[in-house]
């Protein structure tokens, strides 16, 4: 009886092992494949003139193309900053210009992942940014702040035509996100930088 019982016991806990090790693959399978299924559905964004899902159940799709050319960094920026995009990739802050249109683009990021660079980024860094129709426009940082969003939105700091980069701020201590944000502001620039390689 006790051994039909540890037997049993056994069983269990070798499929659960099995089940856990297979959801850690997954998570490594997904982390893997996102990047390479939103460059190419970028790619046929920008061949098809259209938004396309980097896969069919996806409730998000690229809509830029961001590059920091001194700091050899590449993002897609995808519709929408929420749970569904951020994972992911950057979001396009929605009611905000569209990237490549005139008027203010806010993008916001996760700091330990997407914009885990913009601590390091210094007023006269170059930026790119791709939109979906191809118009590519450069922007030259002109400004870095920590805000309290409780205190100050990130919305009355734009002005004009700027290019804002919003993540939570660098080194906070909490292990989830607080109010504080660092805001990086960029104004239109005639220099595009190097050229893709």
């Amino acid at each position: 009886m006790k051994s039909g019982f540890a037997q049993l016991v056994a069983a269990a806990l070798l499929a659960l092992s099995l089940w856990q090790f297979g959801n850690a693959g997954l998570i490594q399978a997904k982390a893997w494949a996102a990047p390479i299924l939103i460059e190419r559905a970028w790619q046929k964004t920008l061949e098809a003139r259209q938004p396309t899902k980097p896969w069919p159940w996806a409730d998000t799709w690229p809509v830029a193309k961001l590059e920091v050319p001194a700091m050899n960094i590449e993002r897609y920026v995808l519709a929408g900053a929420n749970g569904a995009s951020l994972p992911f990739g950057p979001g396009h802050v929605a009611r905000t210009a569209e990237p490549g249109e005139t008027g203010s683009v806010i993008i916001a990021g996760h700091r330990d992942t997407h914009f885990a660079f913009l601590h390091d980024i210094r007023p006269g860094t170059l930026l790119r940014l791709t939109s979906s129709s191809g118009r590519t426009q450069a922007f030259e940082v002109t400004g870095q702040e920590i805000v309290d969003a409780r205190l100050r939105g990130i919305s009355p700091l734009v002005a004009g035509s700027e290019l804002v980069l919003v993540t939570c701020e660098p080194g906070a201590l909490l292990p989830f996100r607080g109010p504080r944000r660092l805001v990086v502001t960029a104004q239109p620039s005639q220099q595009l930088g190097p050229p893709d390689g």
